[in-house]
């Protein structure tokens, strides 16, 4: 009789210490410190002028790229790019531990955004001064969300989807320009402000050292035993095949 097969195999993430805990919440105090700095000068911020500085110029294929950007990085967009990518994962590739690891890692540092909008409540830019080429008003302007979740999935991509020294180096410029890419965008669309921008890029960081630590230790280990997971995977044996 064969022993049963074991569970899924770990996934070996990077960020096991605990004490990734208080980095993340000193990131969390600095990310929302300049918030609140930046809400207490008032609305317009001093670093409108990097909004104003990129008015003169915009290009048409400068606009259409930073159009394209919104809709793709927008909430619904977001949701779908983490749809497809997670169901990519567990369906198409057999890797349902993959797919939970990136879509929460992701999601976490993505919705790690909301914590900075509702404690901050900053206004947006003054579309008069910007000329916005879109319209984005009320008081969230921190941090950008768009921005958090282009950086969550970079993070989740080097982190998950990167095994090797290599694979890791190559998506970490990538992610590095993809978030550049999308805050510099937000910028050019004259929708939010840069401490916006640098906001974000520090609060879905907190969010991601903050999970890291949770997923390894607590989350992961109870996931690999599931039943679904391991039959998901491939790792699970018919009964006829196991006492063979």
């Amino acid at each position: 009789m064969k022993p049963p097969s074991p569970a899924v195999p770990p996934l070996h993430l990077p960020g096991r210490s605990w004490w990734l805990v208080p980095a993340s919440a000193v990131l969390f105090a600095i990310a929302l410190t300049i918030g609140f700095l930046a809400k207490l000068y008032g609305s317009p911020g001093p670093d409108l002028t990097w909004d104003e500085s990129l008015i003169p110029r915009r290009t048409t294929a400068q606009s259409g790229l930073a159009l394209a950007l919104n809709t793709l990085f927008s909430p619904g967009g977001n949701i779908i790019i983490l749809l497809l990518a997670c169901l990519v994962l567990a369906f198409g590739l057999r890797k349902p531990l993959t797919a939970l690891a990136f879509g929460s890692l992701t999601s976490v540092g993505w919705l790690s955004s909301e914590i900075g909008k509702l404690s901050v409540a900053r206004l947006s830019p003054p579309a008069e001064a910007t000329q916005a080429l879109i319209t984005e008003t009320g008081n969230n302007s921190f941090p950008s969300g768009h921005t958090a979740f282009a950086a969550s999935l970079a993070w989740a991509v080097v982190l998950v989807l990167a095994r090797t020294g290599t694979q890791r180096t190559i998506t970490a410029v990538g992610g590095v320009l993809l978030a550049v890419a999308v805050g510099l965008s937000r910028l050019y669309l004259g929708v939010h402000y840069p401490s916006d921008v640098i906001g974000s890029l520090l609060i879905s960081t907190a969010g991601i050292l903050l999970w890291l630590p949770l997923w390894n230790n607590l989350v992961e280990p109870r996931l690999r035993g599931i039943a679904t997971i391991m039959r998901l995977t491939g790792t699970t044996r018919s009964h006829r095949t196991a006492t063979s």
